[in-house]
């Protein structure tokens, strides 16, 4: 008997149904697991670790780790697997891999001559900006008016020239130019369009009596902050950093209650006796210093000579502030760094069921063509 539906109620229970909509069996769902999918009969359920297979009366039929590869659908009473290296494994209800299903997706897409310009043009300004940082960091060695730091200046004035080259070629070499500012990536664009603009300030007549000649270096400076938009890795660091601000806000709420509440206790306490409490906002700069452990110590024992007992203060401080709070910052970030990453896995495993979809269509027509010129 093929399955129709299956149900899972709010209480866990796995309803099975036929196509006529009888009842098959009710099952208690003993693993907690998710429904991802059945075939004709047998059902597979996600868990925290593995995806596990069952028939209609609840027996287990395999086990498949998570470890080596993520769900993506069931045809034909296959299970397919997105797997390392862009390949996709097909497995039956015993978590056998069937070899003959087994396929790899890789793409040899064939870029006209326009895209692979525009790929050159990417890799080409993604490495001038890391000449270019290389280049700004050389100049803090080398004394004004050499032969060696004119070369640089004269090299990072010409970088800037094609930043404004290539920034004009983004924006014109559109159809519609509007669509620089309403794309996918319209907030890289505004932001690449914003640095480039404020780097290159120093082109303009009056500028350095404007803002002053030390100013102008530090704008130009600012052309590096490309290298966050021309670099897949940094963007997603961004976004990680974006996605955990919500929770690093309120986590930064609750640092400047600890703050508050020991420098009102340290000035309280310790004002009397060191001048590293003397008022509010010294006491909570020691306390930045006494979080980052820099010579923490030394603050403690001046401050016990006159109070023995104050090592309760400052240990319990760098307990709650240098290893939970700092931690769980770490961790929001980690955190929120894994779910970009996972999310780039589901649309990567998007992709993969639509080219999977797209190839057997083919082998479908493929067996029509056949099964007609047979005939």
């Amino acid at each position: 008997m093929k399955i129709g539906y299956i149900d899972v109620s709010n209480d866990g229970k796995i309803s099975i149904y036929d196509f006529s909509g009888k009842l098959i069996d009710c099952l208690d769902n003993a693993y907690g697991g998710v429904l991802t999918g059945f075939g004709d009969d047998f059902f597979v359920l996600e868990t925290s670790d593995s995806y596990l297979s069952f028939d209609c009366s609840g027996q287990t039929n395999g086990c498949y780790n998570k470890e080596f590869g993520k769900f993506i659908n069931i045809k034909n009473d296959t299970i397919y697997f997105l797997e390392p290296d862009n390949h996709i494994g097909g497995y039956d209800r015993y978590m056998q891999k069937v070899d003959l299903v087994q396929l790899s997706l890789k793409k040899t897409e064939k870029l006209s001559l326009k895209e692979r310009i525009l790929r050159y043009g990417e890799n080409f300004i993604t490495f001038l900006i890391i000449l270019n940082a290389i280049a700004a960091g050389a100049m803090t060695y080398l004394d004004d008016n050499s032969f060696w730091e004119y070369f640089l200046r004269k090299f990072c004035d010409v970088s800037i020239v094609i930043f404004i080259i290539e920034m004009l070629i983004r924006i014109f070499y559109r159809k519609r130019i509007i669509t620089f500012f309403t794309d996918e990536n319209k907030g890289w664009n505004i932001f690449d369009l914003i640095v480039t603009v404020v780097s290159s300030l120093s082109f303009f007549s009056g500028m350095e009596s404007l803002v002053g000649t030390r100013s102008i270096r530090i704008l130009r400076e600012l052309r590096l902050l490309r290298v966050v938009s021309g670099v897949k890795n940094m963007k997603r660091l961004f976004y990680a950093l974006v996605n955990a601000l919500p929770q690093i806000t309120w986590t930064g709420i609750f640092f400047l209650l600890l703050y508050y509440i020991y420098g009102i206790i340290g000035v309280e306490l310790f004002s009397s006796c060191s001048e590293n409490f003397s008022s509010l906002h010294r006491t909570c700069l020691t306390l930045m210093q006494i979080m980052t452990l820099d010579d923490w110590t030394a603050i403690t024992l001046e401050v016990m000579e006159y109070h023995p007992y104050a090592w309760i203060y400052f240990t319990s401080f760098v307990i709650f502030a240098a290893y939970i709070l700092a931690n769980l910052v770490v961790g929001i970030v980690v955190d929120s760094l894994n779910d970009i990453r996972d999310k780039e896995e589901l649309d990567k495993s998007d992709e993969m069921s639509r080219e999977l979809t797209k190839l057997e269509k083919q082998i479908e027509i493929l067996k029509k063509l056949l099964k007609n010129k047979n005939n």
